[in-house]
């Protein structure tokens, strides 16, 4: 099993051509299984911007597995400040061009996913001191972390169980900064669901690392954006996944400038 873990695309100004054509360019060589999109299709939340999101995925999905979920970019919190307003509006563009299914499952052989919808705008639930991350940080509510626990429950015997949000699970190394609203928190949610792997995104910088609580241990992946907004000024990234029965292996895949591609930098192997 082969994955393709991408995020923080940005369609609109800050899309950069070269990087979704070398992406395409290995979709279409069908490298991968499944492909996904951990969130912020959307710079802006305009319509051209959907529309050219889905024209990728339909690429995509015409020679592998799609799975996506939506990131706070993707979401026109405005209509909808702390609480005020119709929800249905809050995420009206993504249900329209991208999915109507928020918190999408996946089963295939060997492995479960389970997508939460971390991007909830201005709640009462999300509010911050912060006031710049007041319509940037996530939460996964109680019922979600339940709803991911029951299913990878019944997910069969030995499957690996892959939770996908977009907001960053661990603080992030450069910008200092927690995904979700209930911070460190949120890893012994995620341990609780039963969940081997986690993919994100929204930080924009890669990190690939293991978190042990007691007996269980969890990888986590954060993917860094396609767009030209990296943390750092770091280079664009992805990360390639390979399941086998013994190992579970993870590779940042950063973009070479002097290559005019992305190449691989860095594996790292977790038994399983």
């Amino acid at each position: 099993m082969r994955i393709l873990q991408i995020s923080d695309v940005h369609f609109g100004r800050h899309a950069v051509g070269a990087y979704l054509s070398a992406v395409a360019r290995r979709i279409a060589e069908r490298r991968y299984d499944v492909v996904v999109v951990a969130g912020d299709l959307t710079q802006r939340n305009f319509r051209g911007q959907f529309r050219a999101a889905r024209s990728f995925l339909d690429a995509a999905a015409a020679l592998s597995t799609v799975f996506v979920v939506p990131g706070n970019h993707d979401v026109a919190w405005w209509w909808k400040p702390l609480g005020l307003g119709p929800r249905a509006l809050l995420l009206r563009g993504y249900r329209k061009w991208i999915s109507n299914d928020l918190e999408p499952v996946l089963q295939l052989p060997g492995v479960t996913f389970v997508g939460l919808n971390s991007c909830h705008g201005v709640q009462p639930y999300t509010l911050t001191t912060r006031l710049r991350d007041l319509s940037v940080v996530g939460a996964i509510r109680p019922e979600q972390w339940e709803r991911a626990r029951a299913t990878f429950a019944g997910a069969p015997a030995g499957d690996l169980k892959v939770l996908v949000f977009h907001h960053n699970l661990l603080r992030g190394d450069l910008s200092n900064r927690w995904g979700l609203v209930n911070r460190a928190a949120g890893i012994t949610e995620a341990l609780g669901t039963g969940a081997d792997l986690v993919l994100n995104g929204h930080d924009h910088q890669t990190r690939i690392e293991a978190v042990e609580v007691g007996a269980r241990r969890l990888v986590v992946s954060h993917s860094t954006t396609l767009c030209d907004r990296t943390r750092g000024g770091l280079p664009a990234a992805f990360q390639e996944i390979e399941l086998s029965p013994q190992a579970l292996t993870l590779r940042a895949v950063t973009w070479d400038s002097d290559a005019g591609d992305f190449t691989p930098r860095q594996d790292r192997v977790f038994a399983r």
